[in-house]
């Protein structure tokens, strides 16, 4: 216990110490963090699109709902996904959008398929820098999904439950989350420098280095004067 108290007792020496250096370098970490969260990364928005599949008219009851079409709902989500993605998709989402041709491509990119455990409600969301575009394509792609989804795989119906809107707020990045992990990544190399450096530091600085290196108690210290 003594051992452990004398050693908390150093630790908090050799923080205080160094505490302009940590404190800076906590600083740096915060600083950098911001610069790269409101700087150099553009800001995303993401839209989502709700939607509801069943396979006949009758199944549109959710009261109905058996485990068995819950299990083949959820195997189908990544097919839903590739369709989603597809060029089918995207080429028509394209041309109806009226978007430069060149541009399908990184639209699959965007396009993300999603499903809520143990329902059957579909989520298409779009991520885009653009908010409006977003939105737009959110909905453009749920539209063509829709028809696909029953022609190509073989879907009863597909009802739209909420459309996407504008959002407001960027889905990326997490600001506070990126300028805390700033934060704490400063502090603890602030800290990790300061205990290396006070392990390369040989030099006999206080009575307990003396102690440490000889294995001997100090009797006594001889105080300094000054000559003048």
């Amino acid at each position: 216990m003594d051992t452990e108290t004398i050693d908390l007792i150093r630790l908090y020496h050799i923080l205080r110490r160094r505490i302009a250096m940590i404190l800076a370098l906590t600083v740096l970490g915060l600083v950098l963090s911001g610069l790269y969260t409101f700087v150099l990364v553009n800001e995303r928005y993401t839209a989502d699109v709700l939607m509801y599949i069943w396979r006949d008219d009758t199944a549109g009851d959710t009261s109905n709902i058996q485990m068995s079409d819950l299990t083949l709902f959820a195997a189908l989500v990544n097919d839903y996904q590739v369709l989603a993605k597809s060029r089918l998709v995207t080429n028509h989402v394209a041309t109806e959008l009226q978007l430069d041709p060149a541009t399908i491509d990184a639209l699959s990119q965007k396009i993300t398929v999603s499903t809520k455990n143990n329902t059957r409600h579909l989520t298409i969301s779009v991520t885009d820098t653009d908010p409006v575009f977003a939105a737009t394509v959110a909905n453009k792609v749920a539209t063509v999904f829709s028809t696909f989804v029953v022609e190509k795989m073989g879907a009863a119906n597909v009802r739209i439950i909420d459309e996407a809107v504008v959002p407001h707020a960027p889905s990326y990045p997490n600001k506070t989350m990126n300028l805390a992990l700033g934060l704490l990544i400063g502090l603890m190399l602030g800290v990790g420098l300061a205990l290396l450096l006070e392990m390369l530091d040989t030099r006999v600085k206080t009575h307990d280095d003396v102690e440490q290196l000889t294995g001997y108690t100090m009797l006594g210290i001889i105080p300094e004067f000054d000559g003048n």
